[in-house]
């Protein structure tokens, strides 16, 4: 962001973004709109923000729960026993070859073999020891690719992407579950189309979150198997 911009990109990214989805699902739910799709004055339009951001930090907390923890690292793989395994199952073939189209797969054999070697050199830990917590190998991993300021800046773009893909997905499946009300409980149909976008952008960024969230560590592990004037 420019210098002048009161937010980070990080902020804007991951926060205020998603408040103001979820917001506009509120007021819609609530007044049909009457809030949110008006003209505003700079002093509503100042509040709208700040309420938006507001929303977009306590938003991050159960998506953080719900969508990298429990989903990625309990229905699915976390990235990096992912990106460090010696193939996909079936889940994981189907993600890569109809929704993410790339970048969702284990790391070649001998990166990957090049980043065990490293880890163990620097911790001190055995191969087995190293496969039965992959948290010590990306550790290490993590702080040696911060040291580089280029990996540093691509792996804080894929944190941004993937912040505000999976604060975005959330927000659009709390939105869903507000027009649902709409619809069946109120019997507001012009909350059908709503709640059908909404539903579509959850999961459609939700995708690109599962992406952007393996593109990030294997930025990092990538890093640590690199040798000097070498490629990974």
């Amino acid at each position: 962001m420019k210098d002048w911009f009161p937010l980070t990109s990080y902020d804007f990214y991951s926060y205020l973004a998603c408040g103001m989805v979820f917001l506009f699902g509120l007021d819609y739910w609530y007044s049909g709109g009457t809030y949110l799709l008006h003209e505003w004055t700079v002093f509503q339009g100042a509040l709208a923000v700040g309420l938006a951001y507001i929303s977009g930090q306590i938003i991050a907390i159960p998506a953080s729960i719900l969508l990298e923890h429990w989903l990625i690292r309990s229905i699915l793989r976390a990235p990096a026993i992912l990106l460090l395994s010696s193939e996909q199952n079936k889940l994981e073939k189907f993600i890569e070859k109809f929704l993410t189209g790339r970048h969702y797969s284990p790391l070649p054999k001998n990166v990957i073999s090049r980043i065990y070697m490293r880890a163990e050199e620097e911790t001190g830990l055995t191969y087995v020891d190293l496969k039965a917590d992959i948290q010590e190998v990306f550790a290490p991993a993590l702080v040696n690719a911060r040291k580089n300021s280029e990996t540093r800046d691509r792996i804080d773009f894929f944190r941004n992407q993937y912040s505000f893909s999976r604060n975005i997905s959330f927000s659009g499946l709390l939105v869903f579950f507000l027009m649902l009300d709409c619809f069946l409980r109120m019997g507001r149909v012009d909350a059908f189309g709503v709640m059908l976008f909404a539903l579509l952008m959850s999961f459609g960024m939700l995708i690109r979150f599962i992406k952007f969230y393996s593109c990030c560590a294997a930025e990092v592990l990538r890093s640590y198997a690199k040798q000097k004037g070498e490629d990974a």
